[in-house]
């Protein structure tokens, strides 16, 4: 059988140069299972900002990780799903993977941690108001991060200011929803106007324009001119300067979602003041957030139920963005760091 994979060549710091980091490798090989493992055909890829992170912690020479949806070809007798099923994991830039699907150690990287064992996907949960592709969106890790940050730690209440920075991606924006259908007063951060109009349209009251190298003085002048009485809840996709501006002006009981670090793990950004006495006078609570913790059962029965049904009666929007064709992949990557695109949310990628 015919098989493709993307492999990384060269490990590069800052924004990637797809062309030089991955290259596609072909490959003829006989399937032989054993009674646990399973042959999988990849359906759809994700492609996200966070590779980069991983993309630095893969070694030379091996395919490149992503989290995708897979169909079941061919499964072994004890195969912890069947021929037929449709399941969820991190699967990578292959066309077609073989192996049991278990929780899966990455000791290479710089933060350790298990990618979960690969989940089967209820056809009835997908539909026209919620089809597959939103399992790695909205209905997938994306989804998660944000329902779980604001069910499972960040209390939003009526009133509160809370900023995102990092505003336009899967993430920041459904949290921005969230927040608003909470009650509170939702700012964003984005790089460019259309951007900012999109998030506007999507019931942000106020929307910062970004560019990496801005200054945190200027930042924090903008943000003053939208939030006069500080800031209640903080949502961090970007570290660096927006951070910087936001934690001077944390009010009491604060509370700081770290998701992302862009400014440091792409953009290198590693400098800034001494932020503890932000964090001691108001007495602010930071958790990092970190959704593999929440992918249980339970909680994805819940996503479903919870955001899930906002999605269905128009309360909430969730956008994704499709390429076409497994060579395209690469392509549809760089699209993040310098494409501009009719919508906002989750960029695939279908082979």
């Amino acid at each position: 059988m015919r098989t493709e994979k993307w492999v990384l060549r060269e490990h590069m710091e800052g924004v990637p140069d797809v062309d030089r980091v991955y290259e596609k490798v072909v490959e003829d090989i006989e399937v032989r299972l054993a009674p646990d493992e399973m042959l999988l055909r990849t359906v759809y890829v994700s492609v996200d900002l966070y590779l980069q992170g991983i993309a630095l912690d893969t070694p030379i020479g091996d395919h490149m990780g992503a989290d995708s949806i897979m169909e079941v070809v061919e499964a072994g007798p004890l195969a912890a799903h069947q021929a037929g099923d449709l399941v969820q994991g991190f699967g990578g830039w292959r066309t077609h993977v073989i192996g049991t699907g278990a929780a899966t150690p990455w000791q290479s990287g710089t933060f350790p941690m298990v990618f979960p064992a690969y989940r089967r996907l209820d056809p009835h949960w997908y539909d026209e108001a919620l089809p597959l592709p939103t399992a790695l969106g909205a209905m997938g890790g994306p989804g998660m991060t944000a329902w779980g940050t604001l069910t499972k730690f960040m209390t939003v209440r009526p009133g509160d200011t809370v900023v995102i920075s990092g505003a336009s991606g899967p993430v920041g924006s459904l949290v921005g929803q969230l927040a608003k259908r909470a009650g509170a007063r939702v700012i964003g951060s984005t790089t460019t106007g259309w951007k900012a109009e999109r998030l506007t349209e999507l019931g942000f009251d106020a929307v910062l324009l970004y560019r990496h190298g801005d200054s945190a003085e200027a930042v924090r002048e903008a943000l003053r001119a939208v939030a006069p009485d500080g800031v209640d809840k903080y949502f961090d996709n970007l570290g660096g300067a927006v951070t910087d501006a936001v934690f001077s002006m944390l009010n009491i009981g604060s509370q700081v979602a770290v998701c992302w670090q862009w400014a440091t793990q792409v953009g290198q950004e590693s400098v800034g003041p001494r932020l503890l006495p932000y964090i001691m006078f108001p007495r602010a609570t930071i958790r990092g957030v970190f959704s593999l913790e929440w992918f249980t059962a339970r909680n994805w029965q819940a996503l479903h139920t919870e955001l899930g049904g906002r999605i269905r009666r128009g309360e909430i929007v969730c956008d994704h963005i499709l390429h076409h064709g497994f060579d395209n992949i690469p392509a549809a990557y760089a699209s993040l760091y310098r494409g501009r695109t009719e919508r906002l949310g989750k960029v695939l990628v279908q082979l």
